[in-house]
């Protein structure tokens, strides 16, 4: 009983691996990867993004929910004002200025990093905390 057993397996899996042994399958397709860069910036988000000038300050800029911002140099505020987030990247008027400045935000390489880049081409990668 138990040969019979056994050979019906045997049987059984031999029918198996022959349905599944054709090989009528269509060539196999190459995987399609998008690699475009891309164009849109990266929107701000409130929080405060610090970094270090060329002589070692730390600059920190605030950007608040509420549409306000402050910007310290070495712990001292050296300006404020109000910002948003428009086609042209993050744009911020301070207090008193006639029109606004803006600046675009792409993820830095590192974790928990952002590149700025203000309008007159520099960039600054700042360290960001919500």
């Amino acid at each position: 009983m138990k040969t019979i057993f056994a050979l019906a397996g045997v049987c059984a899996a031999s029918l198996t691996l022959a349905a599944c042994g054709g090989n009528d399958a269509a060539e196999p397709t190459e995987a399609v990867i998008d690699d475009t860069v891309a164009t849109t910036p990266v929107a701000s988000d409130a929080g405060t993004y610090t970094s270090l000038t060329e002589d070692g300050t730390e600059l920190a800029i605030s950007l608040n929910a509420d549409g306000s911002y402050a910007v310290t140099e070495a712990g001292e505020q050296v300006e404020t004002g109000t910002w948003e987030d428009t086609a042209e990247g993050a744009c911020w008027t301070a207090q008193g200025a006639a029109e606004a400045d803006c600046a675009t935000f792409a993820p830095g390489v590192e974790a928990g990093t952002v590149d700025m880049t203000n309008s007159a081409g520099d960039t600054l990668t700042f360290s960001y905390t919500s």
